[in-house]
């Protein structure tokens, strides 16, 4: 995979419309550069749906983006950051908390959210794969491309490189 430098792909591509996430995002995964095209889940606190995506697709190198409206529940930890590993999702962006984060820095995927939280939403609720997603000041459609490493995450419709 190619070393990439998003600061670099900002100053290379100013002809193209660029996106750049709110800096309130930290990476909690191993991976702390990557890039892939995106997937879109919207969730409401459940994580079922995602635990779904994780486990049962090959996410061939791809990156999921998933808005849980900054609810106050812990939506990814070391379990389906294993089950991103294991189906080759390459970063899970996050629009809510992360938790068992000690873990989650060992596996080598990227995890970008806004925070921990310890607790668990069990209820099954519903959720949407594929839609536009709105959040951190930016628009992400599936198909898109996301770059990122320690300086932040930015957005493209085509692929920068």
């Amino acid at each position: 995979m190619k070393n990439i430098s998003t600061a670099d792909l900002c100053d290379e591509n100013q002809n193209k419309k660029i996106q750049v996430l709110s800096p309130k995002f930290k990476n909690f995964g191993a991976l702390k550069s990557f890039y892939g095209k995106i997937e879109t889940l919207k969730i409401d606190k459940s994580n079922w749906k995602l635990l779904e995506i994780l486990r049962d697709t090959n996410g061939e190198g791809k990156i999921v983006v998933v808005d849980n409206n900054e609810e106050y529940f812990g939506v990814v930890g070391d379990k389906l950051m294993a089950f991103a590993l294991k189906n080759n999702w390459k970063a899970i962006i996050l629009n809510g908390y992360a938790r068992d984060v000690e873990e989650t820095k060992k596996i080598n995927v990227g995890l970008f959210a806004i925070g921990t939280c310890p607790l668990r939403n069990f209820k099954k609720t519903e959720s949407s794969v594929g839609c536009i997603l709105k959040f951190g000041d930016v628009l992400f459609n599936k198909g898109d491309y996301l770059y990122a490493d320690n300086d932040g995450i930015i957005i493209s419709k085509e692929k920068l490189f």
